[in-house]
């Protein structure tokens, strides 16, 4: 049965009049006639007998109408959205490639407590991070822009570079990049076509240790201080594009980039 019909008897059992209840519903008062009548034919009762003083309802309509009022209102309430509370929330999780992830894990956490005390997962992106978006085990991602599968939805937030750093006597250290530069030497087609990394290293921590002896390509995020772009690094907010238009996803995209914002603002 037509859950809009079941609103015309509602309508109809407070008002007592069709052309009453037409003009509430804002419909043609021959439509809540048409409705009517098939609703008496579905329920197997007259619902409503016509009197001098309107239409009064049967038993059986006094009976059900309350039931049928308060169902009309769960639905109601059912269809909804739920209003959305950072304050609520338990459990937040987060993938963030390093360099990156060390540049603004601070602030981000900070930003994050000033709305909510829920548990906050802050981990380094992994090429399995694709798959645990997809699955909704992490919120949301932030890696470099690229082809990724299609359940995923990417927005452009930002864009850095590479910076040359440390002891260019030393030898050339690369920072492996997980889902992103294992296969890739952009420092050779853009900078030097003759240069080779000698030491690889996955650790940002350790790559710094390392600077006051070798040198590498660092990623950084533009800043006064720094404009050179040769080496050119697009970054995206990643999520399951299910839930591009999450409360939850629309409220810690926009808390990301108002964190990188502010850095590359400094």
């Amino acid at each position: 049965m037509d859950l809009n019909a079941l609103n015309v008897f509602v309508t109809l059992f407070k008002t007592g009049s069709t052309l009453r209840a037409a003009a509430k519903l804002n419909r043609s008062q021959s439509f809540v006639s048409k409705i009517l009548a098939q609703l008496r034919e579905d329920l197997g009762d007259p619902l409503f007998i016509r009197t001098a003083n309107g239409l009064q309802p049967t038993s059986y309509a006094i009976q059900i109408a309350p039931k049928l009022q308060n169902a009309i209102e769960q639905i109601s309430v059912a269809l909804e959205p739920e209003s959305f509370s950072p304050a609520k929330l338990e459990f937040i999780s987060i993938h963030i490639s390093e360099p990156l992830l060390v540049m603004i894990a601070k602030p981000l956490i900070n930003k994050i407590r000033a709305e909510t005390n829920a548990i906050v997962e802050l981990r380094q992106w992994r090429k399995e991070s694709n798959n645990q978006l997809i699955d909704g085990n992490v919120d949301i991602g932030i890696q470099a822009l690229k082809e990724r599968p299609q359940e995923l939805y990417q927005k452009k937030i930002a864009c850095g570079a590479a910076k040359l750093i440390g002891n260019q006597s030393g030898e050339y250290v690369k920072l492996m990049i997980d889902d992103y530069n294992e296969n890739l030497n952009l420092f050779r087609t853009v900078i030097d076509e003759k240069l080779n990394a000698t030491i690889l290293v996955d650790n940002y921590a350790v790559l710094s240790q390392l600077m006051d002896q070798h040198f590498t390509y660092s990623f950084q995020l533009p800043n006064k201080q720094h404009t050179d772009n040769k080496i050119g690094v697009d970054i995206a907010m990643i999520c399951h594009s299910a839930k591009r238009y999450n409360p939850k996803t629309v409220w810690l995209s926009d808390i990301c980039e108002s964190v990188i914002k502010d850095a590359i603002n400094q």
